[in-house]
């Protein structure tokens, strides 16, 4: 009796999910996304996250800027280096593209609301009082309004 090889299992329904959502250069750009948000973690410059990798800051700038695909081994030293598994670097389980686009709408979303939130604040987190004024002046505004429309509804009846 000889030993009979076990077979690797296939996922290919994942991998079809994962391969029809986000095409290559968009990967790259997702993988540099997270390389960059590791690199901000970590307090470090491109330059000493390449140094530390053995390669060139350029090389490491083109990774992280989306540009150019890191190769397994970098991903490797990569991983190593952050603490992390290769898989969270390579962003397998970010299958939604829909999840994607939603997220750079929030975080536009998110932006302008902290450039509102200065324009409406003064440095102590209070309502500025240009604002308040017009705020004031807009509510009185839909007010008289209001009381305007319900005149003439009276008198039209």
């Amino acid at each position: 009796m000889g030993k009979e090889k076990k077979k690797i299992e296939l996922h290919l329904e994942e991998l079809k999910t994962y391969g029809n959502v986000f095409d290559v250069s968009e990967r790259k750009v997702l993988i540099g996304e997270m390389l960059g948000a590791l690199r901000r973690a970590s307090g470090l410059t491109q330059s000493e996250i390449a140094n530390y990798i053995g390669i060139k800051p350029v090389t490491y700038s083109a990774y992280e800027n989306g540009t150019r695909e890191a190769p397994a081994e970098i991903i490797v030293r990569l991983s190593i280096l952050f603490g992390v598994a290769t898989d969270v670097i390579l962003q397998t389980k970010r299958i939604s593209k829909a999840n994607f686009d939603a997220q750079k709408q929030i975080d536009v979303m998110n932006n302008q609301l902290a450039e509102l939130r200065e324009m409406i604040t003064d440095r102590e987190n209070e309502i500025n009082p240009q604002f308040a004024e017009m705020i004031q002046a807009m509510t009185d505004a839909f007010s008289k309004m209001g009381e305007q429309l319900t005149e003439y509804n009276n008198n039209k009846t």
